[in-house]
């Protein structure tokens, strides 16, 4: 963010804030609620699990990135945080995005063939 460090700090602190509290009332709502099978049918059914799968993937793979690259902005390891982040971002920007493209196929979404 070249000279905006403050703004770019508070802008990540937000976004890892609001994915901690996505990521635990996610887990919260599925322990308590189970879960939910798709209702697709057709070739509708091999996208979803196809994204489903790549999603579930990285969302697992994206966790200790997020914390290796904080830990690395706060202890003022540039360089390596700047290395790490570029993976970092578009892959929690995938997880984000493939995150409600899942909820919406599979909650507002049946497609019969």
């Amino acid at each position: 963010m070249r000279g905006k460090i403050a703004a770019h700090r508070a802008v990540m602190i937000t976004a890892l804030v609001s994915s901690s509290l996505f990521l635990t009332s996610y887990l919260y709502y599925h322990y308590h609620v189970g879960s939910v099978h798709f209702q697709g049918q057709g070739w509708s059914r091999p996208v979803y699990f196809s994204i489903l799968i790549s999603h579930t993937i990285l969302a697992i793979v994206i966790v200790p990135m997020v914390i290796i690259t904080l830990t690395r902005a706060l202890r003022g390891n540039f360089a390596r945080h700047r290395g790490i982040a570029r993976w970092t971002f578009p892959l929690w920007l995938y997880v984000s995005v493939t995150g409600v493209i899942v909820y919406f196929m599979l909650y507002h979404w049946f497609v019969s063939s």
